[in-house]
């Protein structure tokens, strides 16, 4: 016999997890009691989404994050960074308090309820894999189970919500079955032999390799796969740092028109291109301005596979690759490996002559420190911040890639530092996006963590404007962020200039503390990747404004 909380921590721990993430309210509180009797340590923050977004970037690096909420105004707080959880295919799993059973027979008149009690259940099943109500102890190992074994499967939310009255009550174990294996798929065979035909044919392939690999635990055998054929390897916005920067066949990023035009130019004439886990979104297609023929294009992804025009459902990831890699290496002679091309990478500096800080110049400031160091993550929010960030060389990089939310950066640094100790997180974030969630820097001050955040401070929606034109709207206040963030215990200075931003990142990394630069930018100023993208859709957004 055990307690039914003890269950659910039990199954947490055994993935490796040490820590959750949540704010304790009335109905949750039960839990957050048993959740002592563990050795899980607790992460209060701020905000319900912060939560989110911290347990998002925790697990995407350890394979499963936790975040343990009240009902109603807690659980529903949390929607936004679950969907975006959802969307990019992260592992979080949300364990919400609930009215005790006996309440839920009567007319739904209790506080934190909405419409009616399943009305928190309903609106989560349309942002995870799977969610269940246990309130029921004769279900209840079954119900955890599905959750939990959906959620890191399909590396995918789930959602339990656990009633007051059912935490303590003792659960009767019963062995666990594992689920027959499931006969090979005659289909795998085929769509391998037509890849590997593809690839014995062809004369400039690349490998496009996306955010999939590193959720399934995948890097290592891809990375056998671009040494066993010498592949050339690229890959996209969500998938930077899924290959590692630093290794002799990766040539850069993609990101269709936006990115390294050399990289571009490469990818776009290759006769065979492998998007190996990259699922081709609109992000991930550079605003759908990628140039790839769909009979040069394979795409694998956990999902389905697209060989050229075939398409093929029900084949696995992993064991997509496991017999790519068999097939490829027996059908290719030695001598058939192919040729690295010689790709220099984008050199971005800073304007000649620019006595104000610009993004080029704090760019080539941070690729000083980040090159050959595996001290660090990057951590971005989105915006401009998030398009710099894919010029940084770095091989941890946590973005919002493709849901694009506001507010990611400096809660996820929180989940990527306890995720990742090692490694301090070196964080990019617009000042529109730090208004919404930077307080929680007081978070990593209380948890003693020391993450470098650096504001890029334009006072404005600064990408809005550049696809728009200057509307009040966009406008926002430069705060003195160098005095906030000695006002809740940490370190901070201000640069206005490329000077100054060196001498700040350089008083930084001397820190242990956690340390904001206040990057003062002008309203002129962006990345040359985001200048690329502007120039391309403000002509769209303008022609449908006007």
């Amino acid at each position: 016999m055990m307690k039914l909380a003890d269950y659910i921590f039990e199954r947490i721990e055994k993935t490796g997890v040490e820590h959750t993430f949540g704010i304790p309210g009335d109905f949750v509180l039960p839990f957050y009691a048993a959740q002592t009797r563990t050795n899980l340590k607790t992460v209060v923050l701020t905000h319900e989404p912060s939560v989110g977004y911290a347990a998002d970037a925790y697990a995407r690096l350890r394979g499963l994050g936790v975040a343990l909420v009240t009902y109603g105004a807690g659980g529903l707080n949390m929607i936004n960074p679950v969907g975006l959880a959802y969307a990019e295919e992260s592992p979080l799993l949300v364990i919400s308090g609930a009215p005790e059973t006996r309440f839920r027979k009567d007319k739904p008149q209790l506080h934190h309820c909405v419409k009616n009690f399943n009305t928190q259940h309903d609106v989560f099943a349309q942002v995870t894999e799977s969610t269940s109500i246990v309130d029921n102890i004769k279900t209840a190992q079954a119900e955890i189970d599905r959750v939990f074994d959906t959620t890191l499967k399909l590396s995918r939310p789930g959602y339990i919500e656990l009633p007051r009255d059912m935490v303590n009550q003792e659960l009767e174990l019963s062995e666990t079955k594992l689920p027959d294996l499931a006969a090979v798929n005659p289909a795998l065979s085929v769509a391998v032999n037509e890849i590997a035909a593809l690839l014995k044919a062809s004369k400039q392939p690349v490998l496009m390799v996306g955010v999939e690999v590193r959720r399934f635990g995948l890097k290592d055998k891809v990375i056998a796969f671009a040494e066993a054929l010498n592949l050339p390897v690229v890959t996209s916005i969500l998938g930077k740092a899924t290959f590692p920067e630093s290794h002799p066949n990766f040539i850069g990023n993609y990101f269709g028109q936006f990115g390294n035009p050399k990289v571009k130019d490469y990818v776009e004439g290759s006769d065979c291109v492998i998007a190996l886990g990259a699922v081709m979104t609109e992000m991930e297609s550079g605003g759908y301005t990628a140039k790839l023929s769909p009979d040069n294009l394979v795409q694998i992804n956990n999902h389905e596979v697209m060989v050229g025009h075939h398409h093929y459902n029900g084949l696995k990831l992993d064991q997509v690759l496991d017999l790519l890699l068999e097939t490829t290496t027996a059908k290719l002679k030695p001598t058939s490996r192919f040729t690295l091309p010689s790709i220099a990478k984008e050199v971005i500096e800073a304007p000649a002559g620019s006595k104000n800080l610009t993004v080029a110049a704090m760019i080539s400031a941070l690729n000083e420190v980040l090159e050959n160091s595996n001290d660090f993550s990057v951590v971005t929010d989105t915006g401009d911040c998030m398009y710099a960030g894919m010029s940084l060389q770095t091989d941890i990089f946590l973005a919002p890639g493709y849901y694009v939310s506001m507010g990611f950066g400096v809660p996820a640094a929180i989940g990527a530092q306890l995720a990742m100790p090692s490694r301090r997180p070196i964080v990019l974030v617009g000042d529109g996006a730090f208004q919404m969630t930077g307080m929680e820097i007081s978070t990593a001050v209380k948890m003693g963590l020391n993450p470098i955040v650096i504001v890029f401070n334009n006072a404005s929606y600064a990408m809005l404007r550049f696809i728009d034109q200057q509307r009040d709207y966009f406008d926002l206040p430069r705060w003195d962020y160098t005095e906030l963030a000695k006002a809740v215990g940490g370190n901070g200075m201000q640069a206005t200039s490329a000077a100054d931003f060196k001498k700040a990142l350089a008083t930084a990394l001397k820190s242990d503390k956690m340390f904001l630069i206040d990057a003062v930018l002008e309203n002129d100023d962006i990345s040359p990747t985001l200048r690329r993208l502007t120039d391309h859709f403000s002509k769209k957004v303008k022609a449908a404004i006007s």
